[in-house]
Formats: structure tokens, C-alpha cells, sequence
């Protein structure tokens, strides 16, 4: 039994030009979750996907550079026409990954996107934990900022419908207090025993998993300039 971290990045992006290498702590954003994937006695291999060899070049000189040890990465060379925005990561790990690379019944796979530099070691083991024990497939989750119930679609007349029968907005039942809690998957990691894509033939990480709620500031996802300008703000000098 081997437990691989899948860690995907490429060197495009749409919103936000060479997000993975922006420097964070002058050091490229993807390289924190590298990092503690690598520092984690959870995982066994470090598995790189990227459309760069350029990027892992240039990895490889920070992580030396820091005195981190390489031995357990595996650098997974992806292909450009399953590097662009519109292949998902999903697609790519059941379809092409796993036919790629030796993996057993027994083995688990651990998506960590790199856009989320904010997660913890100790909370990255605690899924782990959650999964190995219970020997589920998990998917890291987390409480909408604002209550679900109150969202609704504006037409091109500017008439809006609620997407809640029950909705506050008609209901007049406003307060928060009187809300149901929802949640959404943030990709902080995702879980899943290799025999279960094979068996069950997911469509999605969520499949026949169970959610770990996160802490709220861990599921800080950058997507645009100035959701890094507010994770530079945040990242804590300790993770230096």
C-alpha cells in the first residue's frame, strides 16, 4: 500500500498569467503545497503533473535550495492537449494518470490543488487519517461565507428568482440565525483508494466520499489578483 499525493499544475492560467509560479514568500505559490506534501508522513510519493518541464526545473532549485529532499517526488510530464482549461483534473487522474503509473488496489490517491497555499500539514494528515482508518473516499469541504438561501438569478430584464422555494427573500424569515448551513468542496485535498475508480467508475472526486469540513482561512482559494494580494496578506511567517 502506497499513498501518492497528485499535485496538477500548468503553466497557463486564464485569469491570472503564471498563477502557479507567482511568487508567494519569494518563493512560486505551487511550492507550498509541494512542500508539505513532501513533509508529511502520510504520504509516500509526490506525484508533479505538469505541462512545464521548465516549472520542475525550477522546483527542483527551490526545494534543493531549502535543503528538502526530492526522493519522493515523481515527475508526471502532461501532455498540453490535457493541460488546457477546459480538460478537467479529473478526466486526467482516472483516465490517463492511473495508466500510466503502477498503481495497486491497496494504494490511495491524494489530489492537492496549489492554489490553496493556506492548508496545514497537521490538517492534511487528519483527512488522510479520516480515510486510511475508516478506508473511505473524502473530499475537503467548507461553509459558505454568505447563506446559500438567499442567492437568486437576475434575466435580462433585470427580474430576479430566487433559486429556494423557501427562500428568505420570500419567506421574510431573514436572520441569519434562521438559515440552513451549506457547504461546498474547496480542494484542499481529495481522497480516493485507486480500486473504487476502477470498481465504481466516478464521474467527479465527490462520488461515494464522505466531506471533512476545513478551517474557513485554509479554503482561501487565488483565482484572481487580488485573491493573492489578500493570501499575501495572510500566509503566516511560520511556513517559511
Amino acid at each position: 500500500m502506497t499513498n501518492y499525493a497528485f499535485i496538477p499544475f500548468r503553466s497557463g492560467s486564464t485569469r491570472l498569467k503564471n498563477k502557479n509560479f507567482k511568487k508567494l514568500k519569494n518563493r512560486p505559490l505551487v511550492y507550498w503545497t509541494i512542500k508539505i506534501a513532501i513533509l508529511s508522513n502520510k504520504i509516500d510519493k509526490v506525484i508533479l503533473s505538469t505541462d512545464s518541464i521548465d516549472y520542475f526545473k525550477r522546483l527542483k532549485f527551490y526545494l534543493k535550495k531549502d535543503k528538502i529532499s526530492l526522493r519522493k517526488i515523481i515527475f508526471d510530464k502532461r501532455e498540453k492537449k490535457f493541460s488546457g482549461p477546459k480538460y478537467k483534473i479529473f478526466d486526467y487522474f482516472k483516465n490517463i494518470l492511473i495508466k500510466k503509473y503502477q498503481f495497486n488496489n491497496e494504494d490511495l490517491l491524494i489530489q492537492m490543488l496549489p492554489t490553496l497555499p493556506l492548508r496545514s500539514r497537521k490538517f492534511i494528515n487528519r483527512c488522510i487519517d479520516v480515510s486510511l482508518k475508516k478506508k473511505i473516499n473524502i473530499f475537503s469541504a467548507n461553509e459558505y461565507d454568505f447563506h446559500v438561501s438567499f442567492a437568486f438569478l437576475v434575466n435580462n430584464k433585470n427580474k430576479w428568482k430566487s433559486l429556494f422555494n423557501n427562500s428568505p427573500m420570500i419567506t421574510g424569515k431573514t436572520r441569519g440565525q434562521d438559515q440552513k448551513k451549506y457547504f461546498h468542496p474547496n480542494g484542499l485535498i481529495n481522497c480516493i483508494w485507486f480500486y473504487t475508480l476502477k470498481k465504481n467508475n466516478p464521474k467527479t472526486f465527490y462520488a461515494n466520499a464522505e466531506p471533512v469540513i476545513s478551517p474557513k482561512l485554509m479554503s482561501f482559494d487565488i483565482d484572481n489578483i487580488e485573491d493573492f494580494r489578500i493570501v499575501k496578506k495572510l500566509f503566516p511567517n511560520d511556513k517559511i
